[in-house]
């Protein structure tokens, strides 16, 4: 009986003490974070042909410094480029949206700008637009947007040169039936 109440006793005493302990929790809280910053290398952008290879555009911009009760983030934030032209608050159709993780930058060659006006953004060749761009940086799977400042310039996109060059007497010849002719009986085609 003696070794029964001893037994209870340890078994009593040892439940309490594991009652008594108390889960020590580090739980992390999203303290805030500053919205980038964004900068321009020009507010009138120069492209032509010449120009096709150089750089003719440089978007810069802050880091977030994403805070947490554990201190800064050390997560890969993702930052979404837009571009857009002024007055269309970032909501047209054809604005260009790229995602960039890590960088503070983005580089524009003079054909890859005039790409992304004329063929992403449909815009016309010869005319003058003003644009806009901003960037929204987000922690994974979008958490916690952070919005900048927008950036305005100018660009005049150019109708891009043509991939096969002319023969040197200044004209190209198609023949067959597939071709329009002004004058049938020029060049009879067999049916």
């Amino acid at each position: 009986m003696n070794r029964i109440i001893k037994s209870l006793g340890s078994l009593l005493l040892f439940a309490f003490l594991i009652e008594s302990c108390e889960k020590v929790e580090n739980k992390i809280y999203y303290e805030g974070g500053t919205a980038p910053v964004l900068t321009g290398s020009t507010n009138q952008v120069a492209l032509s042909v010449p120009n096709e290879s150089k750089e003719v555009l440089k978007l810069k911009w802050t880091n977030p410094e994403y805070a947490f009760t554990t201190g800064i983030s050390s997560q890969d934030v993702i930052y979404q480029l837009e571009v857009d032209t002024a007055g269309g608050n970032f909501a047209s159709k054809t604005k260009y949206v790229t995602s960039i993780s890590k960088n503070l930058e983005k580089s524009f060659t003079g054909v890859e700008l005039n790409s992304i006006l004329g063929n992403s953004m449909l815009l016309k060749f010869g005319r003058n637009y003003t644009l806009e761009a901003r960037v929204t940086s987000t922690l994974s799977l979008n958490a916690v947007p952070l919005v900048s400042n927008k950036v305005s310039f100018t660009a005049t996109p150019y109708a891009p040169p043509p991939v096969v060059e002319l023969p040197a007497a200044g004209t190209l010849w198609a023949t067959g039936s597939g071709f329009f002719q002004s004058d049938p009986n020029a060049f009879p085609v067999a049916q």
